[in-house]
């Protein structure tokens, strides 16, 4: 197979990277997609950064075995924890790693009138500090202001997109973000599921989604390549799921609406692990 016809390999601990999926599909149409959410292990935000490594390094190796020509890591706690590993061992054969954490603080960034940013994320995440890192190299006059949302992802996972329990929670968490931040990164790709409640709660706040800013950077790095599938062809898209296959079938449906995909139950192997080590 022409490389330029392998697909993009997309991964998160379960079905929150599906919205940068979506981003991807509809900035690069053209382009065969492979998403692997790892529903077994769901969710990473809570695991310490060894066991969150392992699990990135297993995922993305089972979608290097099966053949792709750049990684998207579509998960903010693995981002924090992996990308820099992954990069580096996929290096050694030309395989290109993005993650969402960059793309999305130069996206908060130029998007905030005062630099006043905020970051809701999984406790991994939070705690990692990758986004404020970022925040502060780009913009050294940043005030950050960030809180750990230990359980939306379950409750995301679980459909309860509209439910009062999730409302409640969310404004427990949010209630030491209402006098500060004008802008709010969604550290975690599952939370534009729930924008409308997030918005909900603090309506004045400019709310960042780095998805399609993730897609952008996927775009430039593929053509720097010289990768990039412009041969006018409807992309395909296959979903991958390590466990629970109605119940990603079921919540998937609210990330991508008719957009028409296969989705197939996977293991994650020996050999899949090894396929990036340094």
């Amino acid at each position: 197979m022409n490389r330029k016809d392998l697909p993009i390999g997309i991964f998160d601990s379960g079905v929150g990277g599906l919205t940068v999926l979506s981003a991807i599909a509809q900035s690069m149409p053209y382009e065969n997609l492979l998403y692997l959410g790892d529903t077994a292990r769901v969710p990473y935000g809570s695991r310490s950064p060894e066991t969150i490594l392992r699990y990135a390094q297993g995922v993305a190796g089972h979608l290097a075995n099966q053949g792709v020509k750049a990684l998207v890591i579509a998960c903010n706690t693995a981002t924090s924890y992996a990308l820099k590993y992954l990069q580096q061992a996929a290096n050694k054969e030309n395989i290109p790693v993005i993650g969402v954490i960059e793309p999305g603080a130069i996206d908060a960034v130029q998007t905030s009138t005062g630099q006043h940013i905020g970051i809701i994320g999984t406790e991994g995440t939070i705690k990692g500090k990758k986004y404020e890192d970022i925040l502060m190299r780009l913009s050294p006059e940043v005030s950050i202001y960030t809180q750990a949302c230990p359980l939306l992802v379950p409750l995301i996972e679980e459909g309860w997109l509209h439910d009062d329990v999730t409302k409640i929670v969310l404004q427990r968490y949010l209630e030491n973000l209402k006098e500060g931040p004008d802008t709010l990164i969604m550290g975690c790709t599952h939370y534009p599921l729930i924008t409308h409640l997030i918005q909900d709660v603090l309506p004045d706040v400019t709310l960042v989604n780095s998805a399609h800013a993730t897609a952008k950077v996927c775009k430039s790095e593929l053509a720097k390549l010289s990768l990039l599938r412009n041969n006018n062809q409807q992309g395909w898209y296959r979903l991958l799921a390590t466990d629970n296959l109605e119940k990603f079938r079921k919540i998937s449906y609210y990330f991508l609406g008719s957009l028409q995909t296969s989705l197939e139950l996977v293991d994650i192997e020996e050999s899949d692990f090894t396929r990036f080590s340094l």
